[in-house]
């Protein structure tokens, strides 16, 4: 149980060990040889068991969004391979752009052979390809397109090189200590590193900052042309609640997820790092989720500021899970797993595909309109009093804004 969870949540921390997630978890998971306890079980009722989800000894992190109070973590303060989970950092960097005015959502970006280059999951746009900030987000964010988050990259900075110095000074302005980049869309290189912490402490910003920009994060799929391209964070639509954020994998850091979900008024963000496969980096952010929004000892006001990056014990290497993850170079084949109990509900459709295009948009050209305009002309067989036109400011309107006459 968490009965002790304040008091022990730094010992968790230093300890990491079956033995503490036990005595947090209360028997909720079977941990360890949990599938071994439960295939003794069943010999003697004569039944073939279903296993209990078993927590993985890699990273995690339960957040309370509004309060920023870190509500379980195991490991929180490891490095580790943040894989697509960079693109938070480039996502954020993007908004923070927007804001300032330094984009607009209309600017436009260009692939360049550079961007090109960077293997799946990408868009495959030729070099020389234009599409605008917007498409290129929910591109980078539902996709998790490489290239384009190379080419948003170096729309912003000019070069990737030198948006990684940016991402690195916001990383060291938002306290994140264990963070390290090297590139936009987080393939792997072992200087690029991050922590459970890290991550959970950039996915309260970007959800406390920018409002306006959630809604990309909860974007099930993307449609361009006949093409249907699904988010990867299956809890969108297997996680009542569910509102984002982002998931990653490359063979070193293993299957990675940041998830954030509403209900009954708190926001929670939980992260999975390291996690085997993709249906278990589900589950456990599930798993992880429910227990916030259920448990009386993880209610709101409980746990650690995320803050205090000391609370969750010392930074250490990052793990490489190559040989474990992708034996002889190539990923592992994981077959589908039943659990006795899963905390993912049987998938719904949140929304339609979203489109995108690549491409600028023709801007209207400006109406020329005469230096007095009293009234718009009224459509209809009865004659209505018009009330006069608001003041105009210069002379160039665009069609778009004029109002439509009623039928």
């Amino acid at each position: 149980m968490f009965a002790y969870f304040n008091a022990c949540l730094v010992c968790l921390a230093r300890a990491g060990k079956w033995a503490v997630l036990v005595l947090l978890l209360g028997g909720l998971l079977v941990v360890g040889q949990g599938a071994d306890l439960a295939l003794a079980a069943a010999k003697e009722t004569k039944a073939e068991p279903l296993p209990d989800l078993t927590l993985s000894p890699n990273p995690m992190l339960l957040l309370d969004v509004d309060t920023g109070n870190v509500l379980y973590q195991q490991e929180a303060n490891r490095k580790w391979y943040p894989a697509s989970l960079t693109k938070l950092m480039t996502a954020y960097i993007a908004f923070r752009a927007l804001e300032s005015g330094e984009l607009s959502e209309d600017s436009v970006l260009t692939v360049s052979e550079h961007a090109l280059a960077y293997p799946p999951a990408k868009m495959g746009f030729p070099v020389g390809t234009q599409l605008t900030v917007a498409n290129a987000l929910r591109m980078v964010l539902v996709k998790s397109a490489n290239d384009i988050a190379a080419a948003l990259g170096e729309r912003i900075s000019g070069s990737e090189a030198a948006f990684a110095n940016r991402m690195n000074a916001e990383a060291a302005r938002l306290g994140m200590s264990a963070t390290h980049f090297v590139n936009a869309n987080g393939l792997y290189d072992r200087r690029q590193t991050s922590s459970a912490r890290d991550l959970a402490l950039l996915a309260r910003h970007i959800l406390l900052e920018f409002p306006q920009y959630r809604f990309l994060f909860q974007i099930p799929a993307i449609r361009h042309g006949k093409r249907v391209l699904r988010s990867y964070n299956t809890l969108l639509e297997q996680f009542r609640g569910s509102n984002g954020m982002k998931t990653g994998f490359v063979c070193a850091s293993g299957y990675n997820i940041v998830a954030s979900a509403k209900r009954g008024g708190r926001q929670l963000i939980a992260v999975v790092l390291g996690a085997p496969n993709s249906q278990i980096r589900a589950e456990t952010a599930a798993f992880l989720l429910t227990q916030g929004f259920s448990r009386k000892d993880m209610a709101r006001g409980t746990g650690v500021s995320v803050a205090n990056g000391a609370a969750f014990g010392p930074v250490r290497s990052a793990k490489d899970l190559r040989s474990d993850i992708c034996p002889n170079g190539q990923v592992k084949w994981t077959p589908t797993v039943t659990f006795k109990n899963s905390y993912l509900s049987p998938r719904f459709k949140l929304m339609d595909p979203v489109r995108v295009y690549v491409g600028v948009q023709k801007t209207l050209k400006p109406v020329l309109l005469p230096d007095t305009l009293a009234q718009l002309p009224q459509l209809g067989p009865k004659a209505k009093s018009v009330l006069p036109l608001k003041a105009q400011k210069g002379t160039l309107i665009h069609l778009a804004q004029l109002p439509k006459p009623k039928p």
